[in-house]
C-alpha cells in the first residue's frame, strides 16, 4: 500500500536524521543493519547524500557481509528495470577496494606500530567469493544489461579469484537465460582482455564451440 505524500515525507526526514546521527566508528553496526537502512532509504527516496553515506559504511565492512545484505531491491518500477540495485553494489565494492588500497599504501609508508593497525583486511578472498555469488544470483534477471554484468565482474580484483568456478557459473547462467550470440561474444572479449584465468577462457571457448555446433545443426 502506497503511503500518503505527507507520511512518506515525514518518514524520509526521520530516516535521514537517523543516518546523520549514526556513529562514524567502524563495526559499531552490523552490515545487515546498514543494508536494512539502505533499502529503506531507496524505498523512501531519501537524499543522495544519505544513500551514499550508507553505501560508504557498508563498503568499510564488506568483508562481514553475506549475500542477502547485497540483494537490495531496485527502485525501478516492476518490470521496467533490474530486480536489484546493481549500481549500489558496484559502488559498495568500489569503495571497499579503495579502502583496501589506502590501507595497503599506509602499510608500506608508515612505521610498524601504525602499519599493523592500518594493514588491509584479510578478507579480499571472501569478498571476491561473495561478489561472484552475487553475480550468479542476479545473472538470471532478464533485465540485467550486459554492461552492468561485465562492469561488476571486471571490478572483482584478480587476487580475489582463487578458482574459476564462481565466475563461470555466473556467466553460464547469464548466457543460458538469453541465448544471444552478441552477448556471448562481448563477454568473451571482456574476460579475455581482463586477464581472467586461462582455465575459464578455455571452458568458455569449448562452450562456444559446442553451442555453435548445436545452432548449426
Amino acid at each position: 500500500k502506497k503511503m500518503e505524500p505527507r507520511q512518506e515525507h515525514e518518514k524520509r526526514v526521520v530516516l535521514e536524521t537517523i543516518v546523520s546521527l549514526l556513529p562514524r566508528e567502524k563495526n559499531t553496526m552490523s552490515v545487515s543493519f546498514l543494508s536494512m537502512l539502505l533499502r529503506a532509504a531507496i524505498y523512501l527516496d531519501t537524499s543522495l547524500a544519505c544513500r551514499l553515506d550508507l553505501e560508504t559504511r557498508m563498503a568499510a565492512q564488506l568483508g562481514q557481509a553475506v549475500l542477502d545484505d547485497l540483494l537490495i531491491p531496485s527502485s525501478s518500477p516492476e518490470g521496467a528495470g533490474t530486480a536489484y540495485d546493481v549500481d549500489a553494489v558496484q559502488r559498495i565494492l568500489a569503495g571497499y577496494l579503495e579502502n583496501e588500497g589506502e590501507a595497503t599504501r599506509l602499510d608500506y609508508n608508515t612505521d610498524d606500530d601504525f602499519a599493523s593497525a592500518a594493514s588491509p583486511p584479510n578478507d579480499v578472498g571472501p569478498v571476491g567469493k561473495l561478489m561472484e555469488s552475487y553475480l550468479a544470483e542476479i545473472s538470471s534477471d532478464v533485465n540485467l544489461p550486459v554492461d552492468k554484468f561485465t562492469g561488476l565482474a571486471e571490478l572483482i580484483p584478480e587476487r580475489a579469484r582463487f578458482n574459476e568456478d564462481g565466475m563461470y557459473r555466473a556467466i553460464d547462467i547469464y548466457l543460458k537465460v538469453r541465448s544471444l550470440n552478441s552477448i556471448f561474444i562481448r563477454l568473451l572479449v571482456v574476460y579475455k582482455c581482463s586477464n581472467v584465468m586461462d582455465g575459464l577462457g578455455r571452458r568458455i571457448r569449448r562452450w562456444a564451440r559446442a553451442r555453435g555446433r548445436r545452432c548449426a545443426a
